[in-house]
This record gives structure tokens, sequence and C-alpha cells, in this order.
């Protein structure tokens, strides 16, 4: 198993490759409600992970239904945006034992990625550093499956990184994964920002960023909304905060839909629910019944606004197929 390399190419201001893991405490996506609501979105059952999904319905002879362990060792699969090394993690669990090509831009992640992955001696994995703004000469050779997570709306060249892509597919390939669809730099339109407040503003004051008063059961009063409600960050303090963050999202839809065949996309949400921490306690949702009952609210205004036309998916599970 290789270890971690240290990349040539790097984003300067890159919070996913801090000295620690990245944390989602606090945040709907490290909501056991959140979590299970994505679940049933994309599997049809809340307890199914979407990776497990798609390993059980597509990887067939890869996880044990090939005549034999030689068929099942050729197969490969590159991972993009590795990161703290969840994905190969679970594939090695699921039964794949062909070459796991494991990327990533941030290279303290995968450095512990590929310590756990050793300390459970899992062989068939490297670790590679690569920045998908590049030619992806790094990379070395063609790919059955390609896992992607988050990753694609980072990237300044992302038709460019397409078209590498399905050229690093083989003639039977898949790509897979979830991806965000959002605003470039989280600019949302007026609409989607007045739905985020109008959202919050049904909840108790006690759910919400406020002093504590005897009236914590009651919504905040129009004076209070217009002095504590959701404001959209400027463009400028996203990129200080991280340059590549949410710069194409918004292509994506088309741009997939051009360079590939569609086989799924299911989306589940995050037009509201991404943009409420700091106003509502996400981490006292797992904890609490109150809190937990008025977070399953917001999740039917959230899905209410979807199935009505009035938002779209920001966050979509895909599975694409390499056109012939």
């Amino acid at each position: 198993m290789a270890a971690a390399e240290t990349p040539t190419s790097a984003v300067t201001n890159n919070p996913w490759n801090a000295n620690e893991p990245v944390s989602y405490d606090g945040i709907w996506l490290g909501c056991d409600t959140c979590v299970k609501h994505i679940q049933r979105k994309v599997s049809g059952d809340e307890n199914i992970h979407w990776l497990t999904y798609a390993v059980e319905k597509y990887f067939g002879g890869a996880i044990g239904q090939s005549p034999t362990e030689q068929d099942r060792a050729e197969y490969r699969c590159l991972i993009l945006g590795a990161n703290e090394g969840h994905v190969e993690r679970e594939l090695c669990k699921h039964g794949f034992i062909g070459e796991i090509v494991a990327s990533d831009i941030a290279d303290k992640a995968l450095a512990r990625a590929a310590e756990k992955s050793q300390a459970l001696g899992y062989e068939n994995i490297t670790y590679i550093v690569a920045d998908l703004n590049q030619d992806l000469t790094d990379i070395p050779g063609t790919f059955d499956f390609i896992i992607f997570e988050g990753v694609l709306h980072h990237i300044v060249n992302i038709e460019q990184c397409l078209q590498r892509l399905q050229s690093k597919l083989r003639p039977a390939g898949l790509m897979l994964g979830v991806e965000f669809h959002g605003a470039f730099r989280f600019q949302l339109p007026e609409h989607q920002v007045r739905w985020i407040n109008a959202a919050l503003a049904t909840l108790p004051k006690s759910l919400r960023p406020f002093t504590r008063d005897e009236f914590g059961t009651h919504p905040a009063s129009p004076q209070e909304n217009m002095r504590v409600h959701y404001v959209t960050p400027t463009a400028e303090s996203i990129e200080q905060s991280d340059p590549s963050e949410a710069i194409c999202g918004f292509r994506l839809k088309q741009l997939f839909t051009e360079h590939f065949d569609v086989l799924e996309q299911k989306g589940f949400g995050g037009v509201l629910l991404s943009y409420m921490t700091g106003h509502f306690d996400f981490k006292r949702a797992n904890e609490d019944a109150f809190a937990n009952t008025w977070l399953k609210t917001l999740i039917q205004i959230e899905d209410t606004l979807i199935e009505t036309g009035i938002l779209e998916d920001e966050y979509v599970f895909w599975v694409l197929k390499k056109k012939d």
C-alpha cells in the first residue's frame, strides 16, 4: 500500500487538509435524522448508505459474483476526493479485492487514510496526491469504477476534468457518487434566502441563536427576525476560506448529461438545511426529542419546496455510464 505523497500542486488554503480530520459535528450532514433522510432518498432505506446501495446494485462481479477470485482481482476502482479514506475502506469491507487508487489533493488527510488502511491490513489500496485540474497523468491506467464524493464542484477546469475522467473509464465503466450543485460560491438567489429565513422563522426561539428567556417556546417577533437571520456570505469571504469552494457545482448537472449516460439521478435536498449551521442546533437534535421534532418540520418544508418545483435539490446522487 503506497503512502501519500507530497503534492506537487495544492490549494494554498485548503480547510480539508488540516492537521485534524474535518468534523461534521453541528452541521446537517452530521445529524442522525438528516443522514437517515438522505439515505432514504437515495437507497429507499434510512439505514443504507448511498455507497452500500451503489456497491450492492452496480459492482456485481467485483464483490464476489465472479467465477473466481482472480476475476474479482481484475477490477480497478478510482476514488476522487478520498480525503480521510472512508470510501476505500468500505469497498474493502464489501469484498472488493481489486486495485483501488485513492486520490485527493489533501496530502495530510491522505496520509491519515493510508495509516488507517494499513492498520486494517488492506493491501490493495494505492494513495495518490492528485490535482483534478491537471492532466491526471499521475493516475495510471483505466478503471471499471470511478467514485466521487463532493469533490467535483471544487474543480476550476471541470469540463476538461470530466473529459479526462471519461477517458479513464473502461468501456463498461461507471462513474458514481454524490455532488453539490448549488450557486457559485454560495451566492444564493434572493428567493432562496427568503425561504431559508421563512423556515427559520417557524421555529421556537429556544432552537435559534437568541438569548434564553421565558419565551423560548414562542416564535421570534418580526423585530427579532430582522436582527437574527441568515445572510449570504460574500463571494470574497468564501474565496478566502477555500479558493476552490463551490466553483462549478451549478454547471455539473448539464455537464454530466453531456459527457455521460445517466443511469440514476437522485436528489436529497440541502437547499435550506445546508445553510442553517449556526441558526439551528443540529447537534442538539441528535440528543433532544423536542429539537429533533422541529428538525423534521424543517425537512418537510425543504421537501415541499423541492417537490413543488420552487427550489431544486443542491445535493444529488449520480450513477453515470461511459458513453458509447
